[in-house]
């Protein structure tokens, strides 16, 4: 019975995958048509090709036109300086793989080397990011392409020249158009993360002890850390001030939803109800500086709002009158705090709002100091490169793994002597990617649509026979239309990306008539063996996990331990350091998070961590933030809170978390944590004795800190306990 009942849970797994697979490949995303984009990107494609037509040169125009898409492409990557960065990058890398794919090309034993070389290259700067992940697969489909061209090794650097033309092209028509955007990135990401605060202060009810998502947040730092080039530095700073804004307000809000839940329990409906009034009336507010901000106008005046909203604090007030001498009196008398700073952080971000709207008033405004942008990109890609250059990394093993795949394409494709063999190792290297659910589920789209699209383009130049006039309209037709849907479905951007490879290759000379099964053939030969050659191979998240929540844990200790001893020195708390660390944690809890999801999807049984201990640490993981929030929106630069046991506590809470991230890392049962507990009972103790209203928050707080922490604790002990027990 139990093999029985194993083998049927497999097949349920089994099916539920294919399930998975399907509704990926036949999803719409109906609001990713992109006309603006297709538009750009098609123009940057059309103009070489039309010019290599007109001047009698077409494989000069297909070559440029590889580029010039490529480019196109990349340049979804970043906001202004890193999106130009990465089309030029890619189109130098471009650039060098087409001339070392004219030169090997009659040399077989070199290209076969060079190409798995390209491959082990590819997978491991994909480490750094989305954006060198793109450079590093069109470097290698360059490489591919121009290792089969009809070039001589003479002409191996003017191609190369006319790649990286194409690739500058594009450039240029994107450089061209940021003055004539008035900072529609900036608005379109702070209007996001206002409406996001918006909904969130409208539903204190559902919201409980849940924060604002920080994901909103960290899109807007990441765009106003790329500031438009073109633009005066004060007129920059005003979109600043409102990331500023949004960032308190996010914390006032949370520390609300903590007021809400702590005066709930002690049925204080009177100023639960005038929290709740007083989030759905701060919607409107918000929901006006996003509308401001999404249509480039100043907020409207909101006099009834501020109003309504200043009887709300009145009403919250009088409810801490109310309930003077009983148990509820110092959580109102917290939320009445809470709420009078949100309601000057939403006048404030009011006022931000005003400055962007016009220009006279953002030039006042300060610009924050920046660190030099290119030494830093580069210092933290070169850590990150020498980090993953082990075979413990899951980059690491995609290296290999993606340098044999494409070794045995290259070796297969010239050994099978199939027509259009080169799209083997072209389809793998489209196909192979470092996680099992981006591999599986892409994988399967792009094999379907490079199959649909090559029999597609096959019909079509076995029925019209076109010449080198008409199959350039028809390559810029199919780039175009998938350019304008890239983001609607993978698969039928894979079908119009094939078609348009077809066409440009055809216009640059090579015969297509009756190629389209080699193509076929090629590519199902290529798409099945990076498949197999990872289900052989796989890395799976499950692995990575542990060390993702190790780097969270340690991410929130750093963050919350600068808090609390801002506590205790105030006048020598850095506020931008603070900040920084909660950008970190931001990025760590996503980077956990992306993790954890992805080892739900996958169809093995994890070892070092089981998924319900990962949510469970994420859960209390997420505990902890809230309550470190809550206390960075509460921070006053006043006197310093002269209590040893806050610096115990923080000492120890510090400790811990530094205990729990090393046993996620090592696979261990932590030791004995220090007597958290004992440290946030004294702290209470004070509070009871003195009434100091600044302990009573930190009171509560910590309160909500060590339980989080003791509950990782047990999550990880319990953890090691059932391995040993199996």
């Amino acid at each position: 019975m139990g093999r029985r009942s194993t083998v049927a849970a497999r097949a349920r797994g089994a099916w539920s995958l294919v399930q998975r697979l399907g509704q990926e490949t036949i999803r719409l995303n109906r609001s990713g048509v992109e006309v603006g984009f297709g538009v750009r990107c098609t123009i940057g494609v059309a103009i070489p090709l039309v010019l290599g037509v007109m001047l009698g040169g077409p494989l000069s125009g297909v070559s440029a036109a590889i580029g010039a898409l490529c480019a196109g492409i990349a340049s979804r990557q970043g906001v202004y300086r890193t999106r130009a960065a990465s089309m030029l990058l890619t189109s130098a890398a471009m650039a060098l793989s087409a001339f070392v794919g004219c030169v090997t090309d009659t040399t077989p034993v070199a290209n076969v080397l060079v190409t798995g070389l390209w491959g082990v290259g590819a997978g491991i700067i994909a480490a750094i990011g989305p954006t060198a992940t793109a450079i590093g697969i069109n470097a290698v489909i360059a490489l591919v392409v121009f290792s089969h061209a009809p070039y001589d090794a003479s002409e191996a650097l003017p191609q190369a020249a006319l790649v990286f033309a194409g690739g500058a092209l594009q450039t240029v028509l994107l450089v061209l158009i940021w003055p004539l955007q008035r900072f529609s990135a900036e608005r379109r990401v702070l209007a996001a993360a206002y409406r996001a605060l918006g909904a969130y202060a409208g539903s204190f009810p559902r919201a409980k002890l849940g924060a604002p998502a920080s994901a909103s947040l960290e899109t807007v730092s990441d765009t106003l850390a790329d500031p438009q080039p073109f633009a005066r530095r004060g007129e920059i700073a005003a979109y600043e001030a409102l990331l500023d804004g949004a960032q308190r307000i996010r914390a006032s809000l949370a520390a609300l939803a903590t007021d809400r839940h702590l005066l709930e329990t002690h049925g204080a409906d009177e100023a639960v109800h005038a929290i709740d009034e007083l989030g759905s009336l701060a919607e409107l507010v918000l929901s006006e500086i996003a509308a401001a901000l999404e249509h480039a106008r100043v907020p409207n005046r909101l006099d009834a709002l501020w109003h309504a909203l200043d009887l709300q604090a009145a009403a919250l007030e009088r409810g801490h009158v109310a309930l003077e001498g009983k148990p509820a009196q110092s959580d109102v008398d917290q939320a009445v705090q809470d709420s009078r700073a949100f309601l000057g952080q939403l006048r404030t971000a009011w006022r931000s709002g005003q400055a962007t709207g016009g220009h006279g008033a953002a030039s006042a405004l300060r610009p924050r100091e920046r660190q030099p942008f290119a030494l830093t990109l580069l210092g933290e890609a070169l850590e990150t490169l020498r980090a993953n250059l082990a075979l413990n990394s899951a980059f690491g093993q995609h290296a290999i793994r993606l340098g044999t795949t494409l070794l045995l394409g290259a070796l297969a494709e010239r050994a099978l002597g199939l027509e259009r063999g080169y799209w083997i190792p072209l389809t793998a290297v489209l196909v192979l990617r470092p996680d099992f659910t981006t591999t599986i589920t892409r994988g399967g789209a792009r094999v379907a649509g490079t199959v649909a699209g090559a029999l597609i383009a096959g019909a079509i130049t076995g029925w019209v026979h076109p010449g080198p006039a008409a199959y350039m309209i028809l390559a810029i037709a199919a780039i175009g239309i998938g350019l304008v849907i890239f983001n609607v479905n993978y698969g039928i951007y894979t079908i119009t990306l094939t078609v348009y490879v077809v066409f440009l290759l055809a216009l640059g000379g090579s015969p297509e008539h009756n190629a389209a099964l080699d193509r076929v053939g090629a590519t199902l030969i290529g798409g099945a063996m990076a498949l197999a050659i990872y289900v052989l191979w796989p890395t799976w998240s499950r692995e990575r996990v542990p060390a993702e929540l190790a780097d969270l844990l340690d991410a929130q200790r750093r963050y919350g331990t600068l808090v609390l001893r801002a506590y205790l020195a105030p006048q020598a708390a850095v506020e931008r350091e603070i900040r920084d660390a909660q950008l970190a944690s931001w990025l760590a809890r996503s980077n956990a998070t992306a993790s954890v999801d992805q080892m739900i999807a996958e169809p093995v049984r994890p070892r070092a961590i089981t998924v319900r201990a990962a949510l469970g640490i994420l859960a209390a993981s997420r505990r902890y933030g809230i309550a470190i929030l809550t206390l960075f929106a509460r921070l006053e630069r006043g006197a310093a809170i002269a209590q040893n046991t806050l610096e115990t506590l923080t000492a120890q809470l510090d400790t811990s978390m530094c205990m729990l991230a090393e046993a996620l890392r090592e696979n261990h049962t932590p030791d004995a944590l220090p007597r958290l507990r004992d440290a946030q009972v004294e702290l209470k103790r004070a509070f009871d004795q003195t009434g100091d209203a600044s302990l009573g928050a930190l009171v509560s707080e910590t309160d909500l800190l060590v339980d989080s922490v003791e509950t990782i604790a047990e999550i990880i002990a319990h953890l090691h306990e059932t391995s040993l027990t199996l």
